[in-house]
């Protein structure tokens, strides 16, 4: 469930906004993942990319990929 309370849908693409460790590795901030399932409080996430695996983490540990696109700073001309 997204900070407005809507859920995530399943194939949606997230980015993971804190480090998520599991088993031996730990996932940075940044990865891109797609919802498998959303319980609420913890998300299913598949990760792309070579370290791809399936985990679940709590909710407020992703963000959709428009919120992460809003939420990066545009760079300033110098």
């Amino acid at each position: 469930m997204s900070e407005s309370g809507e859920r995530y849908a399943p194939g949606e693409t997230v980015y993971l906004l804190r480090e998520v460790r599991a088993g031996r590795q730990i996932h940075e901030i940044g990865t891109r993942a797609h919802v498998l399932a959303d319980h609420g409080v913890v998300i299913v996430l598949h990760l792309d990319g070579s370290d791809a695996e399936v985990l679940t983490c709590p909710t407020d540990h992703v963000a959709r990929a428009d919120e992460r696109a809003a939420r990066t700073p545009v760079p300033q001309a110098a």
